[in-house]
């Protein structure tokens, strides 16, 4: 394992003798690590803490003296490894101004469209310092919403979820989870898939006609509601305050689902789901902006440690402080294949071509507690397929027979058909779609093939995938 150290506050001696300092370590395989501090001179080893993670905060050091440190790996039994193998760290805070070197900004940041894919690209800087890289979109990098995390190389490819144009933004991550100060940013217009011949678009942003839970509409934008300002519960009555960030001001989190959109027939569609945040500050803001930890720990969302020096509110006379987070934004679609059947049960909205009857979208926004995280827009893209084939098919009964498409689809269509005469025909079966053929049959109600002549269609995308014209920045 390696131990590193790093000042987390250091106060002048003149007005508070004590630093804190963060210890950190990588190890070689899981398991639970011994933070040692060395006593006088000929006194030994005083053991601090045994911890799983992989970094300790040591406090209330005096600044004008030196300490020695030492992380060893806890057996089995419980005893420690030979100490020939710890990690030793001397720290002198006064000696060192304890601020490490953050990762630089990384250059060359682009972006390039091809179809539904689009591919960022980027020169890390040779500063020895950088680890991985994250790219979030939005107007800004502290509020945008997370598109990549823990990046090792360039390029990197990411499927779009709406077109339009986009402001992205790429920082370097260090291995202890501290960003570069500067982020490169660059805005893309995305260009809309150009293989549909059909576009429908639905704006939930007019009037949002469907159901809000801890959202309430402010100036034409739903807004995270407030939570009740007198003392007391969250829900009435008697509720809690549960999960609800310290000094916050919103409800942590609010749902919007639209109402169904019908499409009047089961087919195949691509879906574009278009949505905006925003985190205004509160104004005035009620609290005091920092950059120090907080007395103990402090975690992100998903259980994590945050990163000592992100920027967090704090009351003037309080230690504990709210981190501010950019909003965590999470899309869900739900579809039925019937006018008035069950739904087949919400998942993670995938930009693609989704086949459906019915479609209903939902959104969640996670905020931190502080900011009127804003929802000004909502739009979802319906694109139907270019290419359309249809004509009679006379079926002999008994067998299914081949139906061969004029020209051959991309992929396999989306055939249907319906009965022009067949006099006991009920039933029509579609079997074996392929790009250039399918199999069709027609049953009585008593389940036997019978003879009919069938009008059908097939819907699909027709050809080679046409490339969308590439736009960087």
């Amino acid at each position: 394992m390696v131990l590193a150290v790093r000042n987390t506050r250091h106060v002048p001696s003149a007005t508070l003798r004590f630093v804190d300092v963060t210890l950190s370590w990588e190890r070689a395989s899981a398991g639970r690590t011994a933070v040692l501090r060395r006593r006088a001179a000929g006194l030994g080893w005083e053991e601090l803490a045994r911890t799983t993670e992989t970094s300790y905060v040591v406090r209330g050091l005096h600044p004008e003296r030196a300490h020695a440190f030492a992380a060893a790996g806890v057996l089995g039994d419980g005893g420690l490894e030979p100490e020939d193998d710890w990690e030793r760290v001397r720290v002198a805070p006064v000696a060192s101004s304890g601020t490490p070197a953050l990762p630089s900004v990384p250059t060359y940041f682009a972006a390039a469209q091809s179809g539904d894919q689009l591919t960022f690209r980027w020169t890390p800087a040779d500063d020895g310092v950088s680890a991985t890289f994250e790219i979030r979109v939005g107007d800004t990098w502290e509020d945008g919403t997370l598109v990549a995390e823990d990046l090792t190389t360039s390029p990197h490819t990411w499927s779009w979820p709406s077109s339009g144009t986009h402001d992205f933004h790429l920082k370097a991550i260090d291995r202890l989870g501290h960003a570069s100060r500067a982020a490169a940013t660059l805005s893309i217009s995305i260009q809309p898939l150009g293989d549909h011949a059909t576009e429908s678009e639905t704006d939930e942003s007019a009037t949002w006609p469907g159901t809000a839970t801890n959202l309430e509409n402010d100036a034409g934008a739903l807004q995270l509601e407030q939570l009740p300002l007198q003392f007391g519960a969250a829900t009435d009555p008697f509720g809690s305050f549960a999960g609800v960030p310290c000094f916050a001001k919103t409800f942590p989190e609010g749902t919007y689902e639209t109402v169904p959109i019908d499409a009047g027939a089961t087919v195949k569609e691509r879906l574009e789901i278009e949505w905006g945040t925003v985190q205004p500050l509160p104004v005035p803001p009620p609290f005091g902006s920092v950059r120090r930890p907080a007395l103990g720990k402090r975690h992100r969302r998903d259980g994590g440690l945050l990163p000592p020096g992100t920027r967090t509110w704090a009351t003037k006379q309080s230690w504990r402080v709210t981190p501010l987070e950019p909003v965590d934004v999470a899309v869900e679609i739900d579809t039925s294949q019937t006018a008035a059947g069950a739904w087949d049960g919400w998942r993670p909205y995938v930009p693609g071509v989704h086949v459906h009857r019915r479609l209903r979208v939902r959104i969640t926004l996670r905020g931190d507690g502080l900011r009127f995280v804003r929802l000004p827009r909502l739009v979802i893209r319906r694109r139907r397929f270019n290419l359309k084939d249809e004509g009679l098919a006379v079926l002999p009964g008994g067998v299914p027979i081949e139906v061969f498409l004029a020209q051959p689809f991309q992929s396999a269509p989306h055939p249907t058909a319906s009965i022009v005469a067949g006099g006991t025909a009920v039933r029509i079966e579609v079997s074996v779609v392929t790009p250039t053929s399918f199999s069709v049959e027609a049953f009585d109600g008593g389940g036997t093939s019978v003879p009919a002549t069938l009008h059908w269609h097939a819907l699909g995308m027709f050809g080679v995938r046409k490339r969308c014209p590439v736009s960087m920045a």
